[in-house]
């Protein structure tokens, strides 16, 4: 193609991307600082597209929660449509990650008091970094009522030594113990890592599978 016509198609391309600001949930701008990048980003996923002149192209996406990039291509435009279409992949990727289910987290102990405020400092935190959990708090007591709405279990090291039962009642449900170091500093990022850690083997294992 006709390098003026190359030229003509990345700035139409360009423009066409800043137009699709707002959809599908997404924040589409330009960056502030550097006149050939275009942020896009929302809760779940951040990216850009940088134009290097010579209708030449760097799109990438990351996942928030594992600092993974789940999209990356460097290409040079040479028909406006293949590059939109190479764009609404890569959207699509932003779409499939951020509607991934949420993580149901159940913490548990004696009489859930003392893991209410835990659960709740957790859930703080996985906002601020982003992460797809809903956490909540319980007693041992109804552990077994409520537990097939989570899908992993947290017991705090108090109860520690009802995990061979909770395990033998629960055999399709991850359930692990808060290390009592982690519990009692209030370490909830360590306590995030657990969940993590689990979410991240889970999601490998199914990848292995498919």
């Amino acid at each position: 193609m006709d390098e003026f016509l190359q030229e003509i198609n990345a700035t139409v391309y360009i423009k066409w991307i800043l137009l699709q600001n707002g959809k599908d949930g997404l924040v589409i701008k330009a960056d502030l600082h550097d006149n050939n990048t275009i942020i896009i980003e929302n809760d779940v996923v951040t990216g850009k597209i940088i134009f290097y002149g010579n209708a030449i192209f760097e799109e990438e996406l990351t996942d928030r929660q594992t600092n993974d990039k789940i999209f990356y291509l460097h290409f040079q435009l040479t028909y406006l449509n293949h590059a939109v279409e190479l764009f609404k992949e890569m959207i699509n990727c932003a779409k499939e990650v951020t509607n991934r289910p949420s993580v149901q987290v159940l913490l548990c102990c004696s009489g859930g008091l003392t893991t209410t405020l835990f659960a709740y400092r957790m859930q703080e935190l996985a906002k601020l970094e982003n992460l797809p959990y809903e956490i909540e708090a319980t007693g041992y007591s109804r552990l077994f009522e409520i537990a097939n709405e989570y899908d992993i279990i947290l017991l705090a090291p108090q109860v520690g030594y009802m995990l061979p039962q909770a395990k033998r009642r629960l055999p399709c449900k991850e359930v692990l113990v808060i290390p009592a170091k982690v519990f009692a500093t209030n370490d909830f990022s360590g306590a995030l890592k657990l969940v993590s850690n689990w979410y991240q083997n889970k999601e490998e294992m199914s990848n292995e599978h498919e």
